[in-house]
């Protein structure tokens, strides 16, 4: 099987949709906030797939390193909407 940049693509859309039925689902905050590293992970995918197929003129590593610090942020974005829910169930 060829893995070609189309399905690279439907790969990260599913993956951002289920971070969204994941985050709509959910009805508490805590548990809702598991669908945010969910669609980073689908943006994550798309720049590696885009960074890999795109034509050799720029840093072949770019989508990888975005990848990363989108993999930085979403855990950065878990971990201070986990602080903040514990905050507000404490009041």
């Amino acid at each position: 099987m060829t893995v070609t940049l189309v399905s690279v693509l439907f790969v990260a859309a599913g993956l951002t949709a289920l971070g969204a039925f994941i985050a709509a689902w959910r009805r508490d905050l805590s548990a809702a906030l598991t669908g945010l590293p969910v669609m980073f992970a689908g943006a994550g995918v798309a720049f590696v797939g885009v960074a890999r197929f795109s034509a050799i003129s720029g840093a072949p590593l770019l989508g990888h390193e975005v990848a990363v610090l989108l993999a930085i942020a979403a855990l950065s974005a878990t971990g201070l909407g986990i602080g903040l829910a514990g905050r507000e169930g404490s009041r």
